[in-house]
Order: structure tokens, then C-alpha cells, then sequence
């Protein structure tokens, strides 16, 4: 689509048909439990919700919502699985690093790997029952996204340019008091994963509308994304490892490193923010 004046809605038609495309192409993989399969397909369902919802005053909520509610059941069941994954990957992680013993270790990460295999076998089998119908209705009608073609006539690159500048105010809107305020900061990291998204959508094939610059924002966006969700997982460990110590104060002990490195990590992770906020403030 670069190189020629295209809609608005021609350019929102032809990414959300590539993104729909690309949650039926994931989904095998995912289901098949193939190495970072559910992260993937994960992203792939968040990626139309969040374009969508970016361009929502460009789109007729009647003609959008269906989809969105019905990717957001089914990323509410991938991160079931992938949340599970991550904290074991974590807990395995930052155990060994702060030298934890081997049985010691074991007993942290072991029920998080069973936790997730029964979460994803869960996934497997609503994916293939009739529950999962009104998802799969809905992907097949959108891989034709024509009913967008006449949600405005304005020139792409000129509606993409307002869109991605209301996400970066958007960001900028939550950064106010995310150090203090853990809704806040959950908050901000949505914020930020909706402009990578959206910067995404708009720079990337098959919608190029956008050059670099605009790029480089959905990075930073990206890059504020990582890092609170790396504060996130640092925190959700250390509340995961203090649920599962012993009771004696002696048997307690040798996980006490284990939680003093989750947050540190979780410390270094946020203090690093503030820094993208600032260059993305300059951009």
C-alpha cells in the first residue's frame, strides 16, 4: 500500500484481514505446545484488538465490537497457559542465578510447569469444542474486513499521523503515578503495548503508511512495554515465592536471596522507564 494514496479505511481493512490471518496461521503451533507458540499467537490476538481500539473514532463500535470481545475471551485463555509459562521460566531463572539448591528449587518450579500443562491443556480443549465456535465465526468473517472500507474516506497516512499521536498523549496521560500505584503502572504498560501496536500497523506491511519516525515511537513504546513487564513478573514471583515458603523460620531462609534478587530486578526494571518516557516526550 506505500507509494499510493490509499483511505483510511482501505488501510484499516487490509491490516486488520493481515492480523486476523495471522491468529488462524499461530494457532496450530500454539495448540501443538511448539517453543514460544502461545506468546505468539497471544500477540497476534491482541494486536487487531488494539488497532481497532486505537482507530475507534474511525470505526462503527457495532461493526468492531463483536471481534474485539471475541479475542479478548480467547487472549484471556492464551495468558492463562503463557502467564504460567513465564513465571516458571522466572522462577527457574533467578533461582539458579541466586544458587538456590537443586530440591529447593525443584519444589518452587515444579507446580508452576503443572499448573501450566493442565492451563494449556485447557486451552486445547475449549479450541476444539463448540465453545470455541463464536471465535472461529467471527475470525473467518474477518478475514475479509471490507465492512471497514467505508469507516472514512480521509488519506491514511493523514488519519494514521492523528491516531499515533493520540497514543503517544495516551501514553504520556498514564505516566503520571506509576511508580507508586500498581493499577497505574498496569495501566501504562497497556498504554504503551497499544502504540507499539498501532505504530506497528501503520509502518509494516501491508499498511506502510508511515516512515521511521513513526517507528521509532512504536519502539520506545515497545521498549516501555518490556521493561514494566519485567517489573511485573519480578513482582509476581516474589508474591508466588512468599505463598509458597515453609513454615520455619529456618526453612524459610534459603529462599530470602531468591526473593532479594526478584526485586531487585523488579527495581531496576521500573527505574529504567522514565528514561523512554523522556525520549518518547522529545519524539
Amino acid at each position: 500500500m506505500a507509494g499510493r494514496e490509499v483511505t483510511a479505511g482501505e488501510m484499516l481493512a487490509e491490516v486488520v484481514s493481515d492480523l486476523v490471518a495471522e491468529i488462524g496461521a499461530k494457532a496450530p503451533a500454539a495448540l501443538a505446545d511448539e517453543p514460544d507458540a502461545v506468546h505468539q499467537l497471544r500477540t497476534a490476538v491482541r494486536r487487531p484488538r488494539n488497532v481497532l481500539a486505537a482507530f475507534s473514532q474511525h470505526v462503527q463500535p457495532s461493526a468492531v465490537g463483536g471481534l474485539r470481545s471475541q479475542l479478548a475471551e480467547y487472549g484471556d485463555r492464551l495468558g492463562l497457559a503463557r502467564d504460567l509459562e513465564v513465571r516458571a521460566a522466572w522462577c527457574q531463572a533467578v533461582a539458579t542465578e541466586v544458587g538456590l539448591a537443586d530440591e529447593l528449587r525443584e519444589c518452587l518450579v515444579r507446580p508452576l510447569v503443572e499448573a501450566r500443562t493442565q492451563a494449556h491443556a485447557a486451552l486445547v480443549r475449549w479450541a476444539g469444542s463448540p465453545h470455541a465456535d463464536p471465535v472461529r465465526s467471527i475470525l473467518a468473517r474477518w478475514a475479509d474486513a471490507s465492512e471497514l472500507l467505508g469507516s472514512t474516506a480521509r488519506p491514511a497516512p493523514v488519519v494514521a499521523r492523528e491516531v499515533l499521536a493520540a497514543q503517544v498523549e495516551r501514553v504520556d496521560g498514564h505516566a503520571k503515578s506509576y511508580r507508586s500505584d500498581l493499577e497505574a503502572t498496569h495501566a501504562l504498560r497497556k498504554a504503551a503495548r497499544r502504540l507499539r501496536h498501532t505504530a506497528d500497523a501503520v509502518t509494516r506491511p501491508p499498511a506502510a503508511v508511515l516512515g521511521p519516525d513513526a517507528a521509532a515511537l512504536g519502539d520506545l513504546g515497545s521498549r516501555v512495554q518490556s521493561l514494566l513487564g519485567e517489573h511485573r513478573d519480578a513482582l509476581l514471583l516474589v508474591d508466588y515465592v512468599r505463598g509458597s515458603l515453609p513454615d520455619g523460620a529456618a526453612e524459610r531462609a534459603p529462599y530470602d536471596s531468591l526473593i532479594e534478587a526478584a526485586e531487585r530486578r523488579a527495581a531496576a526494571a521500573i527505574a529504567a522507564v522514565p528514561e523512554v518516557l523522556t525520549q518518547l516526550h522529545a519524539c
